[in-house]
């Protein structure tokens, strides 16, 4: 036994050493990954910065006023700000450099590897006759390297959380495996919490293929067994309840947030784009034939993953034994090819039904997505397959050999051909190389599998394992290199220095385009504008998209003071001054007209839904600085206010100022409205002179407080959604009852170990 524990740590420092061969680019420091920076650049990185700042000044960020003038940032599970991961890297580098984040997605490249890795030694466990050890651990091994260097993973070198999800599914499949196999509580917990890790690392869309993967495979076995049913159904929902009460405080909020972006349900043309087509099946038999990467891309639709993971995997799963029907091939088999036609979007019925039938289907996009399942399956296959080759006779070898080099050759000329066809533009080199390297590494493997694999003891798993990593490494690790560095936009510091000297709150705006869209995330100032975001709330994102010019009524309002923009560029008319142009890329302009961030308003317009505040905020001759537009919220009928100013002193100024709590003292000589350009969202609560008030929504997206009687009040506003507290509520129970769990089973463990000595 400790030979192979060994062994596999070994096996865990060889899948180490290949990770950092992928990405000798940041291993070396010789370049950049992802090519053009990608969602590292644009969304993660500057929001991991805000996360780490944040928790370094000593403050847990609900609240992200830095972009998009404020937005909930905890509940935004792209931000995964409590995967342990994550929060390990924003606690121990708050500075948080471009590397770390680089050095995040090697680490998640290698956790998909030692995760396939785990799955394998699972499925192929250690029998009593002391077998050669490269049988137990080189399968694994080729089944982990073709699952971590997948068409996936590479495509999304830039997708952290979406390569940090789909890493943990091998790991929770083989817990939830072990559950059922062995009908143990234990297993079951461990594999909600893996689950709950996938959860954690923040893609909503491949938490949801992971869990549909561990759904199905517990519905197989359940279906499949003969008795004890209930006790695998029991053990089927301690997995996902485990899963659901540790994620609770993240889930509820993020559901919450989802409400109110456009993400709550697409229609079926937005929720199919990105599919994979028809065509491009080839691209499971070749990266090449189309061009890998978005710099050789030339195929005539969407650049999507293909499925890509080598051509020695499609070999070696065709030997997997299928001989038990109700057994893990065939469960593999059978998911591989559901996940194909999902993955192929509006090409096939199958997704279109999913869209109309399952729950939370409707707000997803790219399908083509899916193919990681069948990635996950097809590595598997290929790991059994490697592990049963001796048992494999040179007839079955040299038929699946033929019948594989048949499909492949037609898929490739075919889809070839019809790619050409649409496009008019022929790539010849694309089609040979692809086909050569195809076919060399498919007879390689039937040359292997057939003079090789007859021996226990042989180097055939050996030399598959090579020829596997020589493949995905020589035609996947030069994919994402940038040799540019992706965050010059980032790199403006006189102009950083400028705006955070200013005197806040305050916000910029962004008319330039070599200044990064998130930038301001990065280094804690306040834009009106962001970087492209699934979750951007769905009112702030029609109110700006309908602004018009900048300097309009509306446009000021947003308190949009500054505005970056390239050099000699102005971003407006005359009242956009320049003030700053010690930059050699862009210049600073003053928006003479932007309003502050708070405002005292007495005349108000009651409409009584969003679609008629939009029309009276847009409507000619609306001007927030002497009027509001209130939106009726249910039963609650908000104040029409009075028409005009009335005389008398008023004065407004913050007395504090912070992301989740501010106040500020106004006096006013007649009732009036407060208003806010700040996003209105639920869980802010407000006071005035220490009574918790109504706000209100004004001018369709913002929020206004009401100031009943004349006077001096002070008015707090503070971030406390309820939906933070339900779901942390549930999750201390869920800690709690498996801390009570786990000390009852070691109790017991303890006691009975005393008894036997």
């Amino acid at each position: 036994m400790h030979r192979f524990r060994r062994l596999d740590l070994l096996a865990l420092v060889f899948l180490a050493l290949l990770t950092l061969l992928f990405f000798w680019p940041v291993t070396f420091n010789l370049g950049w990954i992802p090519r053009g920076g990608g969602d590292l650049v644009s969304l993660l990185w500057p929001h991991y910065s805000y996360a780490a700042q944040s928790l370094a000044a000593g403050r847990l960020p609900f609240w992200n006023p830095t972009l998009h003038s404020g937005a909930p940032f905890a509940a935004d599970n792209q931000i995964s700000l409590f995967y342990p991961v994550n929060l390990l890297t924003f606690l121990l580098a708050p500075s948080l450099p471009y590397v770390v984040v680089e050095w995040l997605v090697v680490f998640h490249f290698w956790l998909a590897g030692a995760s396939m890795y785990f799955l394998m030694r699972v499925l192929i466990p250690t029998p009593d006759d002391r077998p050669h050890p490269s049988r137990l651990v080189l399968p694994p091994l080729f089944s982990a390297v073709a699952f971590m260097f997948s068409d996936v993973f590479v495509t999304h070198v830039g997708n952290l959380n979406l390569n940090a999800v789909s890493a943990w599914l091998p790991a929770a499949f083989a817990a939830l495996h072990l559950a059922l196999t062995r009908r143990a509580w234990g297993w079951a917990a461990g594999a909600g919490v893996l689950l709950s890790l996938a959860t954690l690392a923040g893609h909503a869309q491949m938490t949801f293929i992971v869990a549909l993967a561990l759904g199905l495979y517990a519905l197989w076995h359940i279906g499949r067994s003969g008795q004890s049913r209930v006790r695998l159904i029991a053990v089927t929902a301690l997995t996902f309840g485990v899963a659901l009460g540790l994620t609770a405080f993240v889930l509820i909020p993020g559901v919450e947030l989802a409400r109110h972006t456009a993400r709550v349900k697409l229609d079926y043309a937005a929720a199919s784009a990105y599919s994979i087509p028809w065509t491009g099946l080839a691209g499971l038999f070749s990266p090449l034939i189309f061009g890998r990467g978005p710099a050789d891309f030339w195929g005539p639709w969407d650049r999507v993953e293909l499925g890509y993971l080598g051509v020695l995997p499609l070999f070696f799963a065709g030997l997997t034994p299928f001989k038990d029907r109700r057994g893990v091939p065939l469960f593999m088999g059978l998911l591989g090819i559901f996940a194909l036609l999902v993955a192929l979007g509006a090409n096939t019925p199958l997704h279109r039904w999913l869209y109309l039938v399952v729950p939370g289907f409707a707000g997803m996009r790219v399908p083509a997505r899916f193919i990681l399942l069948t990635d996950f399956a097809l590595a598997a296959l290929a790991g059994l397959g490697l592990h049963h080759l001796t048992a494999v006779s040179r007839k079955r070898l040299w038929v699946w050999s033929a019948a594989l080099l048949v499909i492949a050759l037609t898929a490739m000329l075919l889809d070839y051909r019809s790619a050409v066809s649409v496009t008019g533009t022929p790539h010849p080199a694309s089609l040979k190389v692809g086909m050569a390297l195809a076919i060399g590494l498919l007879l390689s493997g039937a040359a292997l599998a057939t003079f090789l694999g007859a021996k226990p003891q042989s180097a055939a798993p050996v030399l598959a394992l090579i020829l596997l990593a020589a493949d995905l490494i020589g035609q996947g690790a030069w994919v994402e290199v940038d040799h540019t560095d992706p965050t010059l936009g980032f790199q403006h510091p006189a102009v950083i220095a400028f705006l955070q000297a200013q005197p806040g709150p305050t916000r910029m705006d962004n008319a330039s385009g070599v200044w990064a869209p998130s930038a301001a995330a990065r280094y804690g100032l306040e834009d009106v504008n962001g970087t492209n975001h699934a979750l951007v709330l769905a009112a702030y994102e029609t109110y700006l998209g309908a602004v018009g010019a900048r300097g309009s009524p509306q446009y000021n309002f947003l308190n949009a003071q500054f505005v970056v923009a390239d050099k000699g560029q102005p971003p407006g008319d005359s009242t956009f001054v320049p003030v700053f142009n010690e930059d050699p890329a862009v210049d600073i302009y003053l928006n003479t007209g932007a309003m502050p961030r708070v405002s005292l308003v007495y005349s108000a317009t009651v409409v009584p839904d969003g679609e008629a505040a939009f029309s009276a905020v847009h409507a000619p001759g609306f001007d927030p600085l002497f009027g509001v537009v209130v939106t009726r919220e249910g039963d609650r009928a908000p104040p029409a206010g009075t028409a005009a100013p009335p005389a008398g002193e008023s004065n407004l100024y913050y007395l504090s100022y912070a992301p989740e709590s501010f106040s500020v003292l106004a006096r006013t000589p007649a009732p009036a409205y407060l208003v806010f350009s700040e996003v209105w969202y639920p869980g802010w609560r407000a006071w005035v002179d220490g009574a918790e008030v109504p706000i209100f929504r004004a001018n369709f997206a913002f929020r206004g407080v009401y100031l009943r009687r004349p006077g001096e009040h002070t008015v707090v506003m503070r971030f406390d959604p309820v939906s933070w507290k339900i779901g942390l509520s549930m999750t201390l129970l869920t800690l709690v009852a498996i801390g009570g769990w786990t000390g009852v089973w070691f109790y017991r463990r303890l006691h009975r170990d005393r008894r036997e000595k």
